[in-house]
């Protein structure tokens, strides 16, 4: 309100002044002394210069469009700002009108873009997951309150209701298999209260046996999956519409080796009991006649032995497992250059030839 009454005060305090200026006699040219002096002075300055014509008109018209301009901007902003508030509020009060809406109205796809941006602003897949189950259920609610021959309301409704009941149990299993599975008891207990409840519902015979199967469909397979939390393989490689497929192998506990599985390292054969003593070859020890003589051989004191002859080396025999010793290796040729041998031709004939080296 200030600025506005300020543009006010502005444009009339313009309009006086063109007005003293043409009309300097004027009763409203007192206040505009000072300007009317600068516009007299450059009445004289124009007169002493010669200008075209054609030029003058165009500076004339410049002028007088300047302000004009300057007075549509302002208009055009808060005509914009007055378009864009009013657009606001009709899409608030829309949204509003849109939550109690039932399929079919001409208002409900406002409610199913609520819908989906609160589900967009939703990140958490658990959250995400319950959050389409309530939608759904909220859809059988909507279904019973429609006319039953509202054909297109019950078609618009039984396609959100399998929209949001098919992807809140794909995401709910998929999160459930990959944890601690509560999320499959979760499901299981609202698809089992969801059938019961369709009994308070007057609902088309084809619609409800839409929906009644779709349930079932829900209960059965969170109910399978939930038996297979035991096992060590829990869902299939495979998926459809309500996310994994429970395994159809056997089922065996985590903790226990997978069957059909050779061990990674044979167990070594059974060693018997009477099997022979390795000979002296393979033990690698020498050959002893009598332990009795070895052990008199110790114990006898040395003082009583007699000098005993010097030990000769054909009276050791070579240890049987020991390797022969390596063949002497072929010796290479010395690197070091040979000097070189330098033939000096007889000087005078008859003379026997020099040779160095």
């Amino acid at each position: 309100m200030t600025r506005t009454a300020w543009l006010r005060t502005r444009r009339r305090d313009d309009e006086r002044f063109a007005r003293a200026v043409d009309s300097p006699s004027a009763p409203d040219a007192t206040g505009f002394d000072a300007e009317l002096a600068v516009v007299a002075a450059l009445r004289r300055l124009g007169d002493s210069v010669a200008v075209e014509p054609d030029l003058r008109e165009r500076m004339a018209r410049r002028v007088r469009s300047a302000p004009r301009a300057s007075r549509t901007r302002p208009r055009a902003v808060a005509a914009l700002t007055a378009l864009a508030a009013t657009l606001a509020a009709l899409v608030g009060l829309g949204f509003a009108l849109a939550r109690d809406t039932l399929p079919g109205h001409p208002l409900y796809p406002l409610k199913r873009v609520q819908e989906a941006a609160a589900l967009g602003l939703t990140f958490d897949a658990e959250h995400d997951a319950t959050r389409r189950l309530s939608y759904a259920a909220r859809k059988i609610e909507e279904m019973a309150e429609l006319d039953e021959r509202d054909s297109e309301g019950h078609r618009v409704a039984l396609e959100d209701f399998t929209r949001h009941a098919t992807a809140g149990a794909a995401r709910l299993t998929t999160l459930a298999t990959r944890t601690d599975g509560h999320g499959l008891t979760t499901l299981a207990a609202w698809a089992e209260q969801q059938s019961s409840g369709l009994a308070g519902h007057a609902l088309p015979t084809s619609v409800e046996a839409d929906v009644t199967t779709l349930l079932d469909r829900i209960e059965r397979r969170a109910s399978r999956l939930a038996e297979r939390m035991g096992c060590y393989e829990i869902t299939a490689a495979r998926t459809d519409d309500l996310g994994v497929l429970p395994a159809t192998s056997e089922c065996t506990p985590p903790n226990d080796p997978a069957p059909d599985v050779p061990p990674e390292f044979p167990a070594p054969p059974p060693r018997s009991s009477e099997a022979s003593p390795p000979s002296p070859h393979e033990s690698g020890d020498l050959p002893v006649t009598d332990v009795a003589d070895v052990v008199g051989e110790v114990d006898e004191p040395e003082a009583q032995a007699g000098p005993r002859p010097p030990l000769q080396a054909t009276d050791v025999a070579a240890r049987p497992s020991d390797p022969p010793p390596p063949a002497e290796r072929p010796r290479l040729p010395d690197s070091t250059p040979a000097p070189a041998v330098v033939n000096i031709p007889p000087l005078l004939p008859g003379l026997p030839e020099v040779t160095i080296g």
